[in-house]
């Protein structure tokens, strides 16, 4: 695709109609300029020139008591003076003067507002009371508000520029930004490609009013975003994020990059944009399970972006390497691999062609190193592509190392033959309609061949690395875009068992229920939980079952005030017999007292000692951005130490809960490591199932602790098992 610079395009002005009625005004026909200035240096005026300079056809309304003309256009001394009615005002005033401002465009019938200022909630307390009142002024007059402490906007297909910035390219990659130096930078990526644009742009700031998901969705239905990019330091509102990227996901890539990774990071986040970075580890769950491209880098934004929405959701994941020499081809495989790809074998029909064109390569198996003892050459390059690209085992090629450079490695003598070669590798991939990426170590030259490359849609790239993240992107979106929609149960009725042992037990002043309450409602629940009982007494253990005294059991403290027995050395294991389990009982308690002076005991939970197998944790917790989640992973009292552990948010699918015993790094042990039998995997999904319908039917309990869970060849057994309520630690 070639992309102009952002100029008007008259159909595109008219198109807002189309768009999501509630941000009809992101294209705006008329733009009021608050604080329009004759001082170039102001930024009521640098808006006024660019909308000119871009061939805005929408009306220009600059807004000034004190001015009558502003670079030739008729000024208004206030909104009610200024004619017609008006989609969108740009607000240069002051902070302090914000909540006034709205309210004026509130009654004269402003659809949008886009508040540049800073010092609001990123700033204070004081700020955010501030960003309170404007946002009350903005709901009082039915006004939409960006921002604030935004940087502007802008339309790449309207030459609607509020961002100050020029040469902005018109294309197909709408972004969304917590951070007007990102945008730059995307711009900047994008002034040097020359062929790949914006569609839209918006500055999000704070999200005082519009919020992420809401751009999101507009950008789902723009017929000129083929793409998105979204940098964010923080949800206002993760779940409603969530929810619209499953939608939009699904129909076009959202590339994400996620900020507030670290304490450092999050600390600069909330001081940037008021935001709250939260667990980055639950986030990027979160985004992955919505369908989301996460990138790790920010340089592989703008390259992953523009290649996905090039692909148009068509496979990736086997990948032809072609070279004219060994080290880039050993650094592609590698890269590619690390990133779940494939370097598929190559028939031998196309080996034996490959053979003919380059007889001297010294490698033709794939990667294709097809320089051999020759010099490099271009015209190489799509007469192999030609074979590799016709291997019905090839989803995409990546060409690694001179092409798109050879013109300035080896001069002017052999730029014609490059381009005629670009050229020709262009054709070939509309021809099989397969994708193909130039990583070229010569890639931020301005060559001819890379032109023509890029122009005809290629992506060329500098680095290795991103463009197999580019690919391994693109492969994402193919799974994403063609992957049957999770069948998620959404009839969960409330358990009325669980909101009366809520009830109860806050009545009682716990914010826990005891463990034998905990068992008993997972057993409601359908869970799979061992034999057990409560001996208030240690005498009671003559009256146990036959079920408790005929097998060993373990023994363990029940206390509203002790949360984690074995730290104070609350269990007994491998306990037999009605007399012994009254004796370890006694001697339990005694030990208790000691060392917990004060705890309230309720007795001992006698219970089967469960058999050998592989020990998991499974958890829910609340997150403050993206609210419950689902924990997995290898469980014990070393799972803090391992933290090997996945998230999903609730409710999941079984697909979800497949996916989550794929996901932990010890996966080895579930499939049987070092003889031993593979685990019940059906088994544990349903149990996984469960648990996520459980905490859904009991919202009163905010963190469910399944730790240990015994699973093997013959299923599980629920160890441990520990709810806490609303109140209890958040």
């Amino acid at each position: 695709m070639s992309s102009a610079l952002l100029k008007a395009d008259p159909s595109a002005i008219s198109s807002g109609a189309d768009m999501h009625a509630a941000l009809d005004f992101l294209k705006p026909r008329s733009i009021a300029i608050i604080g329009a200035s004759r001082d170039p240096s102001k930024r009521g005026n640098r808006a006024i020139q660019t909308l000119q300079e871009c061939g805005y056809k929408g009306a220009i309304l600059p807004i000034n008591p004190k001015e009558t003309e502003i670079l030739g256009l008729p000024t208004y001394p206030d909104l009610a003076s200024a004619p017609g009615e008006i989609d969108l005002a740009m607000i240069c005033t002051p902070a302090r003067v914000a909540p006034d401002v709205i309210a004026l465009c509130g009654a004269r019938g402003v659809k949008g507002a886009l508040v540049l200022a800073g010092g609001f909630s990123e700033a204070g307390e004081a700020g955010g009371e501030l960003e309170a009142r404007t946002l009350e002024a903005a709901r009082a007059g039915n006004v939409r508000m960006i921002g604030p402490n935004t940087n502007g906007m802008f339309d790449g297909h309207t030459g609607m520029n509020l961002t100050g910035w020029p040469s902005v390219y018109a294309g197909g990659l709408g972004v969304l930004s917590q951070s007007g130096n990102v945008a730059l930078s995307l711009l900047a990526q994008s002034h040097q490609n020359g062929h790949a644009g914006f569609s839209t742009f918006v500055g999000v700031g704070n999200e005082g009013d519009v919020r992420f998901d809401e751009y999101l969705r507009f950008f789902g239905e723009d017929p000129n975003t083929r793409a998105v990019i979204v940098y964010c330091e923080g949800f206002k509102d993760g779940q409603a994020f969530l929810e619209a990227a499953r939608e939009v996901a699904r129909i076009k890539p959202v590339v994400l990059y996620k900020a507030g990774r670290t304490d450092l990071g999050e600390g600069a986040a909330r001081s940037h944009s008021g935001s709250l970075a939260g667990n980055y580890t639950v986030a990027s769950a979160a985004l992955q399970q919505a369908g989301v491209i996460q990138v790790e880098r920010s340089d592989e934004m703008f390259i992953v972006a523009d290649l996905v929405s090039r692909t148009a959701g068509r496979p990736t994941r086997g990948v032809a390497v072609l070279s004219e020499g060994g080290g880039p081809i050993s650094q592609a495989a590698d890269a590619l691999a690390e990133r779940g790809l494939e370097l598929p074998q190559l028939a031998d029909a196309t080996v034996r062609a490959l053979q003919k064109i380059t007889p001297n390569a010294s490698q033709l198996s794939n990667p294709i190193d097809a320089g051999g003892g020759t010099d490099p050459h271009p015209r190489f390059m799509p007469a192999c592509g030609a074979e590799i690209l016709a291997d019905r085992s090839v989803d995409a090629l990546l060409i690694v190392g001179y092409f798109g450079g050879y013109q300035v490695r080896y001069g002017a003598s052999i730029r014609e033959i490059e381009n005629e070669a670009a050229h020709q590798l262009v054709a070939l991939a509309k021809e099989h309609d397969k994708p193909v990426v130039v990583q070229c170590h010569y890639a931020e030259f301005p060559t001819e061949a890379i032109s023509i490359l890029r122009e005809g849609g290629i992506v060329v790239v500098r680095s290795i690395e991103i463009a197999a993240a580019a690919l391994a992107a693109a492969q994402r979106f193919h799974e994403v875009s063609t992957a049957p929609a999770n069948e998620i149960d959404s009839r969960i009725t409330p358990s009325a068992k669980a909101s009366g042992l809520a009830a109860t037990a806050k009545a009682e002043g716990r914010n826990a229920l005891l463990e034998p309450e905990a068992m008993g409602l997972l057993r409601e629940a359908g869970i799979a939980v061992p034999p057990f009982a409560l001996l208030c007494s240690p005498t009671d253990a003559a009256s146990l079952p036959a079920e408790l005294t005929d097998v060993p059991v373990a023994l363990k403290i029940v206390s509203r005030d002790i949360l984690h027995k074995s730290d104070v050395g609350g269990v007994r294991l491998n306990i037999s017999g009605a007399q012994a389990i009254e004796t370890e009982s006694a001697a339990l308690l005694a030990h208790i007292a000691d060392t917990c002076p004060g705890a309230e005991i309720a007795g001992v939970l006698v219970t089967p000692m469960a058999a050998k197998g592989v020990e998991v944790v499974i958890g829910v917790t609340q997150d403050p951005q993206f609210g419950r989640f689902l924990m997995f992973g290898l469980g014990g009292v070393f799972v803090e130490v391992m933290k090997d552990v996945v998230f999903r948010s609730l409710p999941i699918s079984r697909a979800d809960a497949e996916g989550m015993l794929d996901g932990i790094r010890g996966k080895a042990l579930l499939d049987g490591a070092r003889g031993a039998k593979p685990v019940d995997r059906e088994g544990l999904v349903e149990l996984l199932l469960k648990v996520s319908h459980l905490a859904i039917a009991a919202p009163d309990i905010v963190e469910i602790d399944l730790n240990p869970v015994i699973v093997n060849a013959a299923g599980y057994a629920v160890v441990d098992a520990r709810m806490l309520l609303t109140g209890e630690g958040h």
